[in-house]
């Protein structure tokens, strides 16, 4: 030791800073001061002076290699600490002098074997605690009892017992020493009570383990883990059981997601169910005769010599796993940390998406492949690192993983999928690898917080919006080998500086348009081409770099940037600086802006390059000269130049870009050198769009015309452009000259260019083409439905896209020997088109979709079928393909009439090529086909499947025949292998291969471990439930409107509540018979009417078999083995009796029943909260029978009442609603707003209807049986449009504000003797009202209470009535029966014209005094008539003799 090394200060040891694995510390030290030799990792042994008297806190703590340590017998204190974590310390020899641990002063020393303490009165906190090796320790008598409390947990090891008088004591173990009956000082039982005080007991089961300890040994003597004890202790590696163990509960270790190693020491262990579920970390069982099992991932061919405990482990441990051969379908569980496990090379679509608690994933070096969604929204996932073998990563497979924190990509992946990553709002750093080719759309989409990208030098092609809003990403330097770049690749991001290399020809629009931040950009040598909008919108860019190498530029390129407006000098290359002024010169090769130039305009001699939208939107230029020097001509060059008359083209271009002339209304002609027509060989999309003026085109050489190049031409002169046409001309846009002379002037119904049809919209009946027509234009008889049947000449060679889109006339196709191609979507929606074949090259997407009608097709020559070819052809039954080797995705999707096809010869099928060919029975495959995700997805009577003699080239991704349910039979080397019970699919006696598929059938069904149906995520209309399901969980196939047939097995012993509701076979079924049963279960019984019997036979009625049956009144027991599930009766507010096997008779009568069966044994445990608040009421003592009890509270399950028996929420969605006894009132809003109500009948025990109670019921057309209703409260009914009556009412005494205000359909109303108020808006706008009854007690009408009740023509108070100002009727006339029956005699009659107002004041008066010639005038004065009560009515006050005698407020 070098004295440097140590530092002592006054006899303390302050520091030593040594590496040797022994120290000696030198005599005269007294102290070991705090941390001394904290962490000194080297040390394996201290020989301390005789001089020493203290070690401080922490002094040794973190020696983790220390052994042995020399202690003096003057030594008196140990501190806090002081030998925390020496992991490899042995043993500890304390001299008497020693009275007290300061506290954890041993803690973890988890090698310490043997201690002596014999002179410690005082242990601290943990002093020992987790030294899980300790066995011996020797110590005094005089030791405080009371310090013992979490001082010894852990030491489960711990036998022997020595005290300084020589007594001695040993136990078999601490278990034994708590447990047991064993004599014991009181010391020794309370330090064995502290060891265990890390587990909770009940005798001799731990029932809770709450240490989270790296090293578990379980104690010997205990014979039981019980369910739970170490769940979800993440901290432990290895734990070490005891060979007194017997027997292993549930979920014992269930989320131990570090558990590594099981050390088991006892024979015949009992492992239940799910005890080492999720412990996916697992690799090493050993065995109490000394054998290691290692757990290999998925392999399952143990071997007998494996012992069943093994098997039963490793069978757990990948329990949430669905695994069919190496490809992992699905996990199932809910823990934070995953393992998947070593095997396994397909993560399948969706496997994991959607989990909201994994944050981490472990994947396995096996890995080959990540399928499509597999991780999307798993919303807390933070790390996940790739194999290096990995080869691709699904779309959209890590979308929306808004933690995903950094990602480095393996080697061998060369392709990034759509949207792999998009929205990783998290994601900071990338590592794309060394050899990644292609990044597609939308790939790093949102990733806001990503801040750099090395572009590898690999990469050829990036995709649409693969970058946008990446707004911390401030750097982009891509390579001349990035070759393809899709649109706003790099939009709306943060970058600052960008470096491309590429020619940039292939590069879509607005890369990196609206990059705020964009300071410079640079082009390099290479570059040929700027693409449209690279840079709009980046209002900082403040530095340009462009190559000589540039050819051309398209539009907008600088738009919404500081260089527009003449700002870049017109063809200035190399550095182009912004400093705020307008820079000098505006000569080079290329012109950028004309926007603000007039008249006349000569372009200079030195320009080749004329930039896309360089003059667009000019309405002052009129003539322009171009030079022989330019090269290109960009995109809307000259678009919307609406004054533009002239152009001198000198240039030698003559294919024009997109749109150049596009709204040049004055356009007159385009001219060359010589004065003529510039001779075109291409002519773009939208060239000369709505030129209306321009009336001479030369097309002779024209090879090609863009979509609507011509349309709107208007002016176009027949002699000058289509007498001569041209010979080389190939291709014709969509409409290319619509609105043009040879649309309007031609007399042929049949219009064509050439040897190109371009429009058959005038054509009807049979066609036959003229032989030397070479194609037919886009859109050419679109929507044509006169055309019948179409004959095609030889010389046909084309047909383009929609030609003949939506001829719903067209029946029959005559095709030639040959036609080179059929463009996308030619003759889709051809409903009436039954048959073709068809010799053809090459077809496009959705050539024939839709062709509801087509049964047979032949098409010969074409390699590959496009994408949605026949989607949509649902007559199709036979498809005969004998060159075809590709099917690519949906291209027979939703075909469900097709029987047959070819597949022997097919190498590749594409995603939901077949998808839901429910008629399609047999698939024979070539040896080494691709099968892609879904390919025959939903092929419900997919039977029989043959594979070739060899398949080490077959390739089936995930889910490819999901929802194949009725597959039966595979073919492979030589073998039929049937499919039997689901245990099948993870038998070792099938073939992978076949396993595979059969899973794959089955993979639209979630299963769980039990056999229990929990999910189903298809959507054919046939499915075939497998045999050996057990249990079909509550409501798994609820609301698939598809399922049209399903098939139950026999093994199905219980069927979950509405498990079918919603399914078009539960609606067949009601029709055949309104009791729809299924191995002795009750499914739905809903439209029963009257009395309903269950027959003896019915076993279970499964929740929800009657609700909402409106109809049913009573339901007859037959047998009581009958089962009934909760809400079996919900909502059957019309039940009335239940009767029993034994003929018992039980009535529901209304909330007391209810209360009632809320105490019956069989409801107290579901219903413990709501039974408990009903004791403190008085009940009747008889209790229901569980059966008649769940009747009750099932029907009245949408009534929730206070403990006053106020409705204070109705539930169910009930039209035709029936109130039970017992209510009370009616709450506040109870069914404000309900769209479904139509009518309510009120029980009698109702006086009350709250405020809103009804408002906003839009339905409700009848309230009946309200007669006890004794106060209608604020807006009740306000807006209840169909309300059109109210029954009873005879104790009305209150009526609220606007209770029926826009109640348009409500006719009458009476109001009976008692009230004395009509509040304000009580009836207004009660559109529909024509009379009311008022009572002779009514006192006041309160402002608009009939306000624009237009309708209203009779109003009565007491017992008589009159219609109008001059006629009288009798005091009975056009009441209802008994309406005025106590009315008193001198009742009042008030009636007043509507047109009073305006007539002369003497008819006004008389009218008035005929009203009330028979009125007493007491009777008048004691109304009071608020101002505007009746505006809007017929009926007015006015200022006659009445007015006079009504307090009118």
């Amino acid at each position: 030791m070098v004295m440097e090394e140590i530092h002592i200060q006054d006899g303390t040891l302050i520091s030593y800073i040594g590496r040797e694995e022994i120290l000696a510390v030198p005599e005269g030290v007294h102290t070991i001061g705090e941390g001394a030799l904290k962490g000194c990792a080297s040390l394996k042994r201290v020989i301390l002076p005789q001089s020493l008297r203290r070690i401080l806190g922490g002094a040794f703590k973190g020696c983790r290699k220390l052994e042995n340590v020399e202690i003096p017998p003057g030594l008196c204190e140990i501190g806090a600490y002081a030998f925390h974590r020496c992991h490899a310390l042995r043993t500890i020899f304390l001299p008497p002098t020693v009275e007290a641990l300061g506290d954890c002063a041993f803690l973890y020393c988890d090698s310490l074997e043997e201690a002596r303490i014999p002179g410690v009165r005082h242990l601290g906190n943990q002093s020992f605690a987790n030294d899980v090796t300790l066995k011996r320790i020797t110590l005094s008598h005089a030791l405080e009892e009371d310090c013992i409390c979490d001082v010894f947990t852990g030491c489960g090891l711990l036998t022997e017992f020595t005290f300084g008088d020589g007594s001695r004591f040993v136990i078999p173990n601490v278990v034994e020493a708590v447990a047991g009956k064993l004599p014991l000082p009181q010391l020794v039982q309370r330090i064995a009570a502290d060891v265990l005080r890390m587990m909770e007991l009940d005798g001799r089961t731990i029932v809770q383990f709450s240490t989270n300890l790296k090293h578990v040994e379980v104690p010997e003597g205990i014979e039981i883990l019980g369910k739970s004890s170490f769940f979800d202790k993440r901290g432990i590696h290895s734990v070490k059981l005891p060979k007194s163990l017997k027997e292993i509960e549930s979920r014992a270790f269930r989320n131990c997601i570090g558990l590594e190693t099981v050390i088991l020491n006892g024979e015949d262990l009992l492992i239940h169910e799910d005890a080492f579920k999720n412990c996916t970390a697992l690799k090493m069982i050993w065995m109490p005769d000394g054998a290691r099992y290692e757990l290999k991932g998925i392999a399952r061919d143990y071997g007998s010599e494996i012992p069943e405990t093994v098997k039963t482990i490793h069978r757990q441990v990948l329990g949430n796993f669905r695994i069919s051969g190496t490809v992992l379908l699905k996990y199932l569980g809910a823990e934070s940390r995953v393992v998947v496990p070593e095997g396994i090379t397909v993560i399948a679509e969706e496997a994991f998406a959607g989990n909201e608690t994994i944050d981490r994933v472990l994947l396995p070096e096996s890995l080959l492949e990540i399928g499509s969604g597999a991780f999307r929204d798993c919303l807390l996932l933070q790390n996940i690192f790739f194999p290096q073998n990995l080869e691709r990563i699904g779309r959209e497979a890590f979308e929306n993983c808004v933690k995903l924190l950094r990602i480095t990509l393996p080697r061998k992946l060369i392709r990034l999928e759509p949207s792999v990553f998009k929205r990783c709002r998290a994601l900071k750093e990338i590592d794309l690898g060394g050899n990644l080719a292609r990044i597609e759309e939308q790939a790093f989409f949102q990733c806001r917080s990503l801040e750099k990208v090395s572009f590898p030098e690999s990469l050829v092609s990036i995709g649409e919006l693969a970058f946008y809003r990446c707004v911390s990403l401030k750097n982009v330097i891509l390579s001349a080998n990035v070759a393809d770049m899709g649109s706003l690749a790099f939009a709306e991001s943060g970058v600052e500086t960008v470096q491309v290399g590429g020619d940039c020809r292939n590069y879509g629009i607005g890369i990196f348009s609206d990059c705020t931040g964009l300071k410079k950009l640079a082009l390099e040598e290479g570059v040929s081409h700027i693409p449209d909008k690279l840079a709009y919108g980046c209002t900082a860019l403040g530095q340009i770099v462009l190559p000589d190498s540039l050819i051309s530029v398209g539009e907008s390129v600088w738009g919404k940037t500081p260089f527009p407006d003449g700002m870049i000098p017109a063809g200035q290359t190399g550095e182009i600086f912004w400093d705020g002024r307008n820079p000098a010169g505006q000569t080079g090769k290329i012109f950028w802006d004309g926007r603000n130039l007039e008249g006349e305009v000569w372009l200079s001699e030195d320009v080749r390059i004329l930039a896309g939208g360089a003059f667009y939107g000019n309405p002052n230029l009129t003539v322009v000269h171009l030079p022989s020097s330019i090269q290109w001509v960009g995109p809307r060059a000259f678009g919307a130049c609406a004054g533009l008359r002239r152009v001198y083209w000198h240039s030698p271009v003559d294919r024009l870009e997109k749109a150049v002339f596009a709204g040049c209304l004055e356009l007159l002609s385009v001219e060359d050198a010589e004065g003529k027509p510039v001779a075109w060989k291409s002519v773009g999309d939208r060239a000369f769009y709505h030129c209306g003026k321009l009336w001479e085109i030369c097309l002779k050489q024209a090879e090609s015309i863009g979509s609507m190049a011509f349309g709107g031409c208007s002016d176009l002169r027949w002699d000058r452009v289509f007498a001569d046409l041209p010979d080389v001309l190939y291709q014709i846009g969509e409409r290319a000259f619509e609105d043009t002379a040879l649309i309007k002037q031609s007399g042929d119904t049949l219009k064509a260019l050439g040897s190109i049809v371009i429009s058959g919209a005038d054509c009807s009946g049979e066609i036959s083409l003229p032989e030397g027509i070479t194609g037919i234009a886009p859109f050419a008889f679109s929507g044509n439905d006169a055309v019948t049947k179409v004959i095609f000449p030889k010389s046909l060679s084309w047909i383009g896209e929609g030609a003949f889109w939506g001829c719903h006339g067209l029946r029959e196709v005559v095709s030639p020997e040959k036609i080179s191609k059929i463009d996308a979507r030619a003759f889709e929606k051809c409903t009436s088109l039954f048959k073709i074949n068809i010799r053809v090259k090459e077809l496009g997407t959705a050539a024939f979709a839709y062709c509801t009608s087509l049964t047979e097709a032949v098409l010969s020559g074409v390699s590959v079928l496009p994408g949605r070819l026949f989607e949509g052809c649902a007559s199709l039954r036979i498809c005969a393909c004998e060159n075809a080797e590709k099917v690519q995705e949906h291209c027979f999707g939703g075909c469900i009439g097709l029987e047959e096809f070819d597949l022997s010869h097919i190498c590749e099928i594409g995603e939901y090529a077949f998808e839901n060919c429910a008629r399609f029975r047999k698939a024979e495959f070539a040896e080494d086909v691709c099968i892609m995700p879904h390919a025959f997805e939903d092929c419900s009577r997919l039977e029989e499947i043959c594979l070739g003699e060899r398949q080490s080239g077959f390739s089936l991704r995930e889910y490819a025949f999901s929802g194949c349910t009725f597959l039966r039979w595979v073919h492979y080397e030589g073998k039929k292998w049937e499919f039997g019970t689901y245990e099948d699919i993870l038998s070792d006696r099938i073939p992978e291969i076949v396993r595979l598929i059969f899973h794959s059938a089955l993979s639209c069904f979630i299963v769980d471990q039990e056999s229990i149906l929990r999910g189903y995520r298809g959507a054919g209309s046939v499915i075939k439930i497998p045999r050996g399901i057990r249990r079909i969980a509550a409501e798994v196939f609820r609301d698939s409107m598809m399922l049209e047939e399903i098939t139950i097995p026999e093994s199905v012993e219980y069927i979950g509540a509405r498990a079918f509701h919603g399914t078009a076979w539960m609606d067949r079924q009601r029709r055949k018979s309104p009791f729809v049963a299924v191995n002795h279960m009750l499914l739905d019984g809903s439209c029963c009417v009257g009395e309903v019997v269950v027959p003896e036979e019915i076993k279970l009625v499964c929740g929800w078999a009657f609700a909402n049956g409106m109809g049913i009144e009573r339901i007859r027991f037959m047998s009581d083995r009958t089962r009934v599930e909760e809400y079996a009766f919900r909502n059957c507010i019309y039940l009335e009796e239940i009767i029993l096997p034994d003929q018992t008779v039980f009535r529901i009568t209304g909330l007391a029943d209810r209360e009632r069966a809320l105490l019956s044994p069989s409801l107290m445990e579901t219903n413990t909260k709501e039974s408990c608040e009903l004791f403190d009421r008085e009940l009747p003592e008889r209790e229901l029978p569980s059966l008649a009890a769940q009747a009750v509270v099932d029907s009245m399950n949408c009534f929730k009442t206070d403990e006053k028996n106020v409705l204070v929420e109705c539930t169910g969605n009930i039209s035709r609603l029936r109130l039970p006894e017992g209510i009370t009132a009616i709450g506040e809003g109870v069914f404000q707003d309900g769209n479904l109500l139509t009518e309510v009948t009120v029980s009698s025990s109702i006086v009350s209807v709250g405020n809103r109670a009804f408002s906003g019921c839009k339905w409700l057309r009848e309230i009946r049986q309200a007669q006890n209703v004794e106060e209608i409260g604020k807006m009740a009914f306000f807006n209840c449009g169909a309300l059109e009556r109210i029954d009873g009412l005879e104790k009305l005494r209150r009526l609220g504000t606007g209770a029926f205000e826009n109640c348009t359909s409500l006719q009458e109303i009476l109001i009976p003797e008692g009230v004395e108020e009509i509040p304000e808006k009580a009836f207004y706008r009660c559109h529909s009202l024509k009379r009311v009854l008022l009572p002779s007690t009514i006192k006041r009408i309160g402002r608009e209470a009939f306000a624009f009740c237009r309708g209203l023509s009779l109003i009565q108070v007491g017992g008589k009535i009159m219609k109008n100002a001059t006629e009288d009727v009798d005091s009975t006339e056009d009441i209802p029966e008994g309406a005025a029956k106590d009315a008193p005699e001198s009742a009042a009659k008030v009636v007043v014209e509507e047109a009073a107002k305006d007539a002369p004041e003497s008819a006004v008066k008389d009218d008035v005094e005929g009203a009330a010639k028979d009125a007493p005038e007491n009777l008048i004065k004691d109304i009071a008539i608020e101002e505007r009560a009746f505006v809007g009515c017929p009926i007015k006050i006015s200022n006659g003799e009445i007015a006079e005698g009504l307090k009118c407020l």
